[in-house]
């Protein structure tokens, strides 16, 4: 199912429909989709309904209408607060990447006979010695 790209305002939210929040779907089967979420929350759907949330003709009585908005996939007129939430969670799950790594690699020598296709050392041969770290470096 291919639908085109619409401006801004298609986006924004209606007096008595709904606004579609970012997701992704794929396949599952024959007769099922799979819709994920920025931050992992997800909901299985038939090909129906998919279409209906897209094309924004989902009855908002239906039950999974309130599962998917619980789930942050869209948000009505009645919710302001779903665009924060979901922001808020993808802060939150994403955290860490501001923190860098945690993994830091410690090269004692370039001695190393060795050819290992993920090093980044540029090897030395092994009468030199003068690359080696020493005891004071390491302390």
């Amino acid at each position: 199912m291919t639908l085109p790209f619409r401006d801004e305002a298609h986006y924004l939210p209606v007096e008595k429909g709904y606004t579609l929040l970012p997701f992704r779907f794929i396949h599952l089967d024959a007769k099922r989709y799979i819709a994920v979420n920025e931050v992992g929350e997800w909901e299985v759907l038939d090909r129906a309904t998919l279409e209906a949330l897209v094309r924004k003709t989902l009855p908002q009585d239906a039950p999974v209408f309130q599962s998917l908005k619980s789930k942050h996939f869209l948000q009505d007129r009645d919710s302001t607060v779903a665009t924060e939430l979901l922001a808020l969670k993808v802060r939150t799950k994403r955290h860490r990447v501001a923190e860098f790594t945690a993994l830091h690699m410690f090269v004692v020598t370039l001695r190393c006979n060795h050819s290992c296709k993920y090093c980044q050392v540029s090897r030395q041969s092994e009468d030199r010695s003068a690359f080696d770290m020493t005891v004071s470096m390491a302390d």
